[in-house]
């Protein structure tokens, strides 16, 4: 086992020319893991409740966060294709096509959008956005099967998703968003707008150099456990509702008891 004095010498080392993870300390689920973070998940709640707290703070803060991880996401892609043993861009893998990549292009719209745009950027970042952020922030097996918690691109992990987990407390804690006041059944598809643009650029490149971006061709092991050998288009047409309705049930009990409310007035 590796001491702390490794990670720090190796804090830019690509995986390729690590030891093996189980001597690595920080990696998924050890005790350097679970210490970092359970600091780092209560400086993110402590820092969202004063955030929402003070909402002259809201814009500010979360365009600056928007703008450092959109930089950091360049850095990475690029540190991703020049560290390691091969020198490449690897298009099935290093491209910012996943679900939790969408935050970068919607937390902008979030802030400065407005009517529908907004409730469409905010309604990703609540539901899907808040989803991919808990997964992979409370179970990065993908980046610490490798990484330590210590190192670049572990930081880069905990980060990203912990801005993502930051945003949506501050928009519910806040106000700015909320699952309630829906009326129409069609605000609750507004959620899942953003998935379905970003499911264009995904698919084109999933289908034209076989790569499994936003788990469309269900290549991703819990997908592929799922769905074993069913052909990849009607993986494909499952995820697209999945992507569509799961947003949808977040608010769908506020647009049943409104709807209820509304034939109560109208008996009246």
């Amino acid at each position: 086992m590796k001491d702390f004095t490794y990670l720090l010498e190796n804090f830019f080392t690509h995986k390729d020319f690590l030891v093996p993870a189980e001597q690595i300390p920080g990696t998924l689920f050890t005790p350097l893991h679970f210490v970092f973070s359970a600091v780092l998940l209560a400086v993110i709640i402590l820092s969202a409740i004063y955030v929402a707290k003070h909402k002259h703070l809201i814009k500010p803060v979360l365009l600056t966060i928007w703008i450092i991880m959109l930089v950091w996401e360049f850095v990475i892609v690029t540190w991703e294709s020049v560290a390691g043993k091969e020198v490449a861009l690897d298009l099935k893998s290093n491209l910012s096509l996943y679900p939790c990549s969408i935050y970068l292009f919607a937390l902008p719209f979030a802030m400065l959008g407005n009517g529908n745009v907004k409730k469409s950027a905010c309604g990703y970042l609540c539901t899907l956005g808040l989803m991919g952020a808990s997964i992979n922030f409370f179970y990065p097996a993908i980046r610490l099967s490798t990484y330590s918690c210590i190192s670049f691109i572990g930081f880069h992990t905990f980060l990203f998703h912990g801005s993502m987990l930051f945003t949506c407390l501050v928009l519910l804690i806040s106000g700015y968003h909320r699952y309630t006041h829906v009326t129409k059944w069609q605000e609750l598809f507004l959620p899942c707008i953003a998935s379905l643009l970003m499911s264009v650029p995904a698919n084109i490149v999933n289908y034209t150099i076989g790569a499994d971006y936003m788990f469309f061709r269900g290549d991703f092991p819990i997908v592929h456990a799922i769905f074993g050998d069913t052909p990849r288009v009607i993986i494909t047409l499952v995820m697209y509702a999945l992507y569509i309705f799961i947003p949808a049930l977040y608010y769908l009990p506020s647009f049943l008891r409104n709807r209820k409310n509304a034939k109560v007035l109208s008996a009246c």
